[in-house]
């Protein structure tokens, strides 16, 4: 691959720069599957001119761009510097980003930057124009940015030890959850709900033993209302339990069920943090 030994000379260096010379076994163990799984999809070109655009144009220029979505979930963006979030401190999940669909790169831009930001985004993509492939690389770079003003008001606040009232709370207060919200803040929400993607997640993978790529599948056939889909990959799990019996694993189904709304927790993240970086209201 022509630029693999860029990628993992940049990858190597943000993963000392932000875990050091002895990263834990989490965060390695994360960061190899990740980037064996970039390479093996023939993500790498995306992630390189990310670097190039995100970090390393926009630093040099001080326009100031933040990570949402699902963004926050990967370990080599964090170590890219795409990010600011470390997705092992808020227990996110790698295939929330790094799956087998092509990464979907969203920022918000600070606005009254945003044409020049732009500017330098194209002249980046056209100046390595004979070594990538530019028309797609721009096509999943470029497709989903938004101009915010918030960007242009920096201020820094240190980050509590402990968010989760704030995240549950952000990811619940939208009309569609208002009910769950009124239930979290009073204290009555029950435990058999499932308030994150992540947590849907967590269910398939330390209860039914599924892949991360799969259960990445099951959530989405659950959250889109596929249930043809759903009931398959029901009928395939309870066919091969192990370690439970079918009792608890219809109840764990149950939780993982109860809340086809649940929201991503990398992007809930992403919102909250950016409160401590800037002065915004969200």
């Amino acid at each position: 691959m022509k630029h693999l030994e860029l990628f993992h000379g940049l990858v190597a260096a943000g993963m000392k720069m932000r875990y050091g010379s002895k990263p834990g076994q989490q965060a390695l163990l994360r960061f190899l599957w990740e980037k064996k799984h970039i390479i093996d999809a023939g993500f790498v070109d995306y992630y390189i001119l990310a670097f190039w655009i995100f970090r390393h144009f926009a630093a040099s220029a001080q326009i100031e761009c933040w990570a949402r979505g699902g963004m926050p979930s990967s370990i080599v963006c964090y170590c890219l510097g795409l990010t600011e979030i470390d997705p092992i401190r808020y227990a996110l999940h790698s295939a929330r980003f790094v799956n087998e669909a092509p990464p979907k790169f969203q920022f918000d831009i600070e606005a009254n930057r945003f044409g020049e930001f732009m500017k330098g985004a194209e002249d980046m993509l056209q100046s390595n124009a004979g070594d990538f492939d530019i028309p797609a690389i721009r096509k999943i770079l470029l497709q989903d940015l938004t101009t915010v003003d918030y960007l242009s008001h920096k201020r820094e606040r240190p980050l509590p030890e402990c968010l989760e009232d704030e995240l549950a709370r952000y990811a619940l207060s939208f009309p569609q959850t208002m009910d769950l919200y009124e239930a979290y803040i009073n204290g009555t929400l029950g435990s058999d709900i499932v308030i994150y993607q992540e947590q849907m997640m967590d269910i398939l993978r330390q209860t039914f033993h599924v892949g991360s790529l799969k259960a990445n599948r099951i959530r989405l056939a659950i959250q889109r209302g596929e249930a043809e889909q759903v009931e398959a990959f029901r009928k395939e799990i309870f066919g091969n339990l192990k370690g439970i019996t079918l009792q608890d694993a219809e109840t764990a189904w149950l939780r993982l069920t109860s809340n086809p709304r649940a929201f991503l927790k990398a992007h809930a993240v992403s919102r909250v943090v950016s409160r401590y970086h800037y002065e915004t209201e969200i």
